[in-house]
């Protein structure tokens, strides 16, 4: 088992030229939020932003949640969606999402399009659960916590807990793409083995954390990154912010928006403290 370290992470980090433009950050589409979560999807996109996808587009799968208060993101509608699935270079599916018949046929729309880089978490995890020998491209990062990662496995989460090596080997030998397994020492499983996370603490057992982590991932493949690097970069970035708040504040007071204002400053310190 490997581990990303210090040097690997600062070497990931997107860079611009100063004649760069938008278009090569990259499009990222996020689905996500519903009635009684309508925060997941402005958290998810927010994170994207933050990284630095150049557009970051919110799926308008009803109209309650888009609103003037969130002016940095555009809007992809819900019928157009197979068509304009070749716009992006990323999509995130699932943070606040629910299980409706709407959500299942949006997540089959992605399984049936092969669209590379995409991210499913929350939500989407507990649909794919239900479904049956489905194999993913490799692209594809699947982010469960280990109650998640139970279902799609059908096994007990405290079976899950006590062999995270274990379950998270099956996992993607079962779906054959990135498996990023949350927790104390987030684990990342692709086709060459594991890669184990040196970042987090236990402020991150907050609701919404994982909504940002995705739009990190999604954010970070928009702009070219492999899964892999995308998801061991999201994950270090994440764990350190929790690593530096934890060191002057109270580890109950961090909220997922808080990671967002962060994320700017963590990768500003990371550039600044590589050598020349």
């Amino acid at each position: 088992m490997k581990s990303f370290s210090l040097k690997e992470t600062q070497k990931a980090l997107p860079k611009r030229t100063e004649s760069a433009y938008k278009n090569m950050g990259g499009k990222t589409l996020i689905i996500a939020g519903s009635p009684q979560m309508p925060g997941a999807a402005i958290l998810s996109a927010t994170a994207a932003s933050r990284v630095g996808a150049g557009y970051v587009y919110l799926l308008k799968t009803s109209p309650y949640f888009i609103s003037k208060n969130f002016p940095d993101f555009l809007i992809c509608e819900k019928k157009s969606l197979k068509k304009s699935l070749a716009l992006f270079q990323s999509v995130a599916i699932g943070p606040g999402l629910g299980k409706s018949l709407t959500a299942q046929n949006l997540l089959k729309t992605l399984l049936l399009s092969q669209k590379p880089n995409v991210v499913l978490d929350a939500d989407a995890l507990n649909i794919l659960a239900q479904l049956k020998n489905i194999q993913l491209p490799k692209s594809w990062i699947l982010t469960p916590h280990e109650g998640e990662l139970a279902r799609l496995l059908k096994k007990k989460a405290v079976e899950i807990h006590e062999n995270r090596l274990k379950y998270i080997l099956l996992a993607q030998k079962k779906f054959g793409c990135h498996i990023l397994l949350k927790g104390k020492q987030t684990l990342i499983a692709n086709d060459d083995g594991i890669i184990q996370i040196q970042t987090g603490n236990k402020t991150l057992a907050k609701a919404g954390t994982g909504d940002v982590l995705t739009g990190m991932i999604a954010g970070f493949l928009a702009q070219g990154l492999s899964p892999l690097k995308a998801a061991c970069l999201s994950a270090t970035l994440h764990g350190k912010i929790a690593d530096e708040w934890i060191e002057n504040i109270d580890y109950l007071g961090l909220m997922a928006s808080d990671l967002l204002t962060e994320i700017p400053r963590i990768m500003k310190n990371l550039r600044a403290s590589q050598k020349p």
